[in-house]
């Protein structure tokens, strides 16, 4: 995962990435507002999965505890949208295998991905989302950068995930680590996309970690800064792997997504 603030084009703070982009059409859609999502006037929220190839998502089961591993992005995203329908993929019957080339995404190339193999553009009661992911590494201003697991490309509703380097997350010792990798990174860019911390979506309470952007100061959230490279993503994989808890954000993040929905009151339990 990794961090790109507001900044003279596309400012790198870690390894996940959120990069607000001049304009949400650049992917061919205009996506709604970040908090807009959460009101009543969108009833569904759905996320699109396309790949490239040797870029398949994980599916299936994974470990004893998670019989359908895509159940961790659909149930994140059920939690932080309890009054809407919530669509996600669970195995590739359900997603698309793209005709990509290259190993290194530029966001500006990522973005033309979407913009040529994007099908579903949100409506005015649906809420999308695409997701792509691509059998190569993430290129910022100084060449590849190969700690980049995913990246959110600010207001468009684009995400991409970067498999050589979820894959390189696995443990012998912790067999399917890496698939939980995998969804734990989708839902921190999920996070990201939706507004969070503070992107969009404001603060109940201050918990934005200002050193590193729109990233929560709880050490066991899934928006937590460190919870987005390799190793540290991995160390809390495990405990989703080990615990079978698979609402990943936390306290504060969870209040915020409360508070700023429309139709419903806030302090659902977490």
């Amino acid at each position: 995962m990794k961090f790109f603030a507001a900044l003279p084009l596309f400012a790198i703070l870690a390894s996940c990435s959120s990069s607000e982009t001049e304009g949400n059409s650049a992917s061919g859609v205009t996506q709604p507002p970040k908090a807009a999502v959460f009101g009543g006037a969108y009833t569904d929220v759905e996320i699109e999965v396309d790949y490239q190839g040797g870029a398949e998502p994980y599916t299936g089961a994974a470990g004893t505890k998670v019989s359908d591993l895509w159940s961790v992005t659909r149930t994140n995203l059920g939690r932080i949208f309890p009054d809407k329908n919530v669509s996600v993929p669970s195995d590739l019957t359900q997603m698309q295998k793209i005709d990509v080339s290259g190993e290194l995404f530029t966001s500006d190339a990522l973005l033309g991905i979407a913009k040529k193999h994007r099908d579903k553009a949100p409506t005015a009661s649906k809420a999308t989302y695409y997701v792509v992911f691509v059998n190569g590494y993430f290129q910022d201003e100084n060449g590849k950068n190969d700690a980049v697991l995913g990246v959110s490309l600010g207001t468009t509703g684009v995400l991409a995930m970067f498999k050589p380097v979820i894959a390189s997350s696995g443990l012998p010792a912790f067999p399917s680590v890496e698939r939980f990798v995998e969804q734990s990174t989708l839902v921190h860019e999920i996070g990201h996309a939706v507004g969070l911390v503070d992107n969009g979506v404001s603060m109940v309470a201050n918990h934005k970690d200002a050193t590193h952007g729109a990233h929560c100061t709880n050490t066991k959230c899934v928006m937590y800064w460190e919870n987005e490279g390799v190793s540290a993503t991995r160390e809390f994989a495990k405990q989703l792997l080990l615990t079978g808890n698979v609402v990943l954000f936390k306290e504060d993040c969870l209040a915020d997504v409360d508070a700023v929905a429309y139709t419903r009151g806030p302090g659902l339990a977490g």
